[in-house]
């Protein structure tokens, strides 16, 4: 009897011990002294964590069209028009919709960036951009899906606000700062020389010669260093051609050849063109202009035109140094 209560006793044992082996195997083995509920909003935090070091920081920009949320280090930018003031920025685009040529300041940065040849959704969304670049509102509305659209109008921003506004857009304050100094600084000192050979209060035109049988005499005031001549330097207009920019309210425009004198400044920025020599120069009334008479026609070679392309900060300090060395040259003549 005693014997088989011992060996229940026994048997007990083993079932109780083996019992407290399981559990205590089964059980979580977390310090006593955090609660469970803390164990899982740490595992809540880490995931948390890693989301945020994961997600591309953004900044909010205020644009023509409303407020923009962009990169705040943009790496796959496309652009409309505006290369050269990213070139300033030293940023490379992944495409552009721009004209290269080997006399511009930048030209060798152009290498490697792809040329947009139709600027449409589907071509710009083959790029995988994280940032667009415009001079069109028509844009933001067509390419708004595709990547965030910053719109920086033609008119009523002039290029040194241009190259900051985008400086800010992209994280680059202290390139745009840089180059606009630079440029600054440049200006001040040309203004200098100029009015120390008496240029400055003299008249300009910018004026190209297309044949009688196509435009005739074609003004600018714009490109072809208009924005140089008469925004940053300051100088004159011929008050005929300041008369019919304002009854046309146009900066570009064609005349023939029987009043194109009449809007000849005190000198002239002459451009020339592949293949074709000036019928105008060839005329009696040419030989009549003032500014011919006196030598003051500064003839830009076709092989420059890329100078004098774009309006960006770049481009305008080079076309500062062409433009104020070769005023210059003809004073002295």
């Amino acid at each position: 009897m005693k014997n088989n209560i011992k060996k229940h006793i026994l048997i007990l044992f083993i079932i109780m011990l083996f019992t407290t082996n399981m559990v205590g195997c089964s059980t979580p083995n977390v310090p006593s002294n955090v609660p469970e509920e803390n164990k899982q909003g740490e595992d809540v935090n880490k995931s948390e964590n890693k989301d945020s070091d994961t997600k591309e920081e953004t900044r909010i920009i205020s644009t023509v069209k409303g407020d923009v949320e962009v990169p705040a280090n943009p790496k796959k930018v496309i652009v409309n028009w505006y290369i050269g003031d990213l070139f300033t920025l030293d940023i490379i685009p992944v495409a552009a919709s721009a004209w290269s040529h080997e006399t511009m300041p930048f030209y060798d940065k152009f290498e490697g960036v792809a040329n947009i040849e139709n600027w449409d959704a589907e071509e710009i969304m083959s790029y995988e951009p994280d940032l667009i670049i415009t001079y069109s509102e028509e844009d933001f509305d067509k390419l708004s899906k595709i990547a965030p659209v910053i719109v920086v109008p033609e008119v009523g921003v002039s290029s040194t606000e241009r190259l900051k506004f985008l400086g800010e857009v992209t994280g680059r304050e202290a390139q745009a700062k840089a180059a606009i100094d630079t440029f600054e600084q440049k200006l001040a000192s040309s203004k200098e020389k100029l009015a120390s050979a008496n240029i400055e209060n003299k008249t300009f035109s910018i004026l190209q010669d297309w044949g009688a049988s196509s435009y005739g005499v074609y003004y600018e005031t714009g490109s072809r260093g208009g924005t140089l001549v008469y925004e940053y330097l300051g100088l004159k207009k011929p008050e005929k051609l300041e008369q019919l920019i304002k009854d046309s309210n146009q900066g570009r425009g064609s005349l023939s050849y029987e009043v194109a004198a009449d809007y000849f400044g005190d000198y002239v920025l002459w451009f020339l063109m592949d293949d074709y020599t000036s019928e105008f120069a060839q005329t009696e009334i040419w030989k009549s202009i003032p500014a011919v008479k006196n030598g003051n026609i500064i003839s830009i070679p076709s092989n420059m035109m890329g100078l004098f392309f774009y309006s960006d900060v770049t481009s305008l300090t080079a076309q500062l140094d062409y433009v104020v060395e070769r005023l210059l040259e003809v004073k002295a003549q």
